[in-house]
């Protein structure tokens, strides 16, 4: 099952961008790397998915791509992935690990779907207003609102709202206002990634989280999915719990 959460990752990383003008997806024998071309550590991955057979060459490549540039960027890779030899390659090119995340899975079959009175405040992203509102509470993530995770939603709208991508963005309404999101991105028939979970900080505590992560799972359950999986803070972990998550892996972010 951890190939299939690191194959959604993979997915999710480039897929998008390699369909969108402007943005450039480059595909090495142990890594792959996607430059939006936005000075922006979000959106411009490096993720190496072949620890075992990566070179020094690679990685190398990889990094003087964006230090050329002069764009930010980051680096994720597994704990499968993340062998001493790997550690070693990353400490010569003077990165250093900044976040790790747990590679989380649930086993939809076993999965009760579970009904909420604000389920009825999710809308499905299907238009431009709706993918903006969507991208505003993602980039009020930072303080202040990153600009950058504006205009990547903005460039690579098309490519969101089109119903070939099979992506499903969820936009959380309180009031009038968006206050929080979630996008689902299949991988394969089977399974499908949970991504951009983002409450504001003014709603959070309200029950908005837990509805939105219902709402979800429920869709994804219906569409007929049999996994479902994400990448959870050390905050998070707990809760998805609850849901029936288990933890398989661990992801390392270096910068």
């Amino acid at each position: 099952m951890i190939r299939h959460i690191d194959d959604n990752f993979f997915q999710h990383s480039w897929k998008i961008p390699s369909q969108s003008a402007g943005m450039v997806v480059t595909h090495l024998k142990s890594l792959t790397f996607v430059d939006s071309g936005l000075s922006c550590d979000t959106f411009n991955i490096i993720h190496i998915h072949d620890g075992l057979n990566l070179s020094k060459e690679e990685l190398s490549n990889a990094l003087q791509h964006f230090k050329s540039r002069n764009l930010e960027y980051c680096i994720w890779i597994n704990g499968q992935n993340l062998s001493v030899e790997v550690k070693d390659y990353l400490e010569e090119q003077s990165v250093s690990e900044q976040n790790k995340e747990v590679g989380m899975v649930l086993d939809l079959k076993s999965y009760k779907q579970i009904g909420s009175e604000q389920h009825s405040n999710i809308e499905i992203v299907k238009n431009s207003q709706q993918l903006t509102a969507y991208a505003t509470v993602i980039a009020e993530n930072w303080s202040p609102p990153d600009e950058n995770v504006i205009k990547y939603y903005d460039r690579t709208s098309s490519q969101y709202l089109s119903t070939d991508s099979k992506i499903i963005l969820l936009v959380y309404y309180h009031e009038g206002k968006p206050v929080s999101t979630v996008e689902m991105f299949p991988s394969s028939r089977e399974t499908i990634g949970l991504y951009g979970f983002a409450t504001l900080s003014s709603h959070r505590g309200l029950g908005i989280g837990t509805s939105l992560m219902t709402f979800a799972l429920n869709k994804c359950k219906e569409v007929g999915y049999t996994h479902a999986i994400l990448q959870a803070s050390e905050d998070g972990i707990g809760i998805y719990r609850k849901f029936g998550f288990k933890e398989l892996t661990t992801y390392f972010e270096y910068a």
